[in-house]
């Protein structure tokens, strides 16, 4: 039996399943919002990396950002929510760690 082509769409969502994400669009939806939260300027400091039973981890690249984020942090999930609704994101924690790109 010959293999069949499969999109690489299909390929990345299962993945992304089996890591504990969503689909590709749930995380393109994801880091549009952060994006529009935090700006163009927060996020070359800060990326959301995971979401572990409803909580987004974030790497931030400097405790500045850091302690800015930490101090917004209640502003910012309000904000998510209201971009990605009251289901996926129910906290935030924020930490020092390598940006993913």
């Amino acid at each position: 039996m010959k293999n069949r082509p499969v999109a690489i769409k299909d390929v990345l969502d299962g993945i992304l399943k089996d890591l504990g994400g969503g689909k590709i669009s749930e995380a393109g939806a994801l880091e549009a919002a952060w994006t529009k939260v935090v700006g163009e300027s927060g996020t070359k400091h800060a990326k959301p990396i995971d979401i572990i039973e409803g909580v987004l981890v974030v790497h931030v690249d400097s405790s500045s950002w850091l302690h800015k984020l930490t101090m917004e942090k209640a502003k910012i999930l309000a904000q998510m929510r209201n971009e990605l609704g009251e289901g996926p994101v129910k906290d935030i924690k924020l930490r020092m760690g390598p940006l993913p790109y």
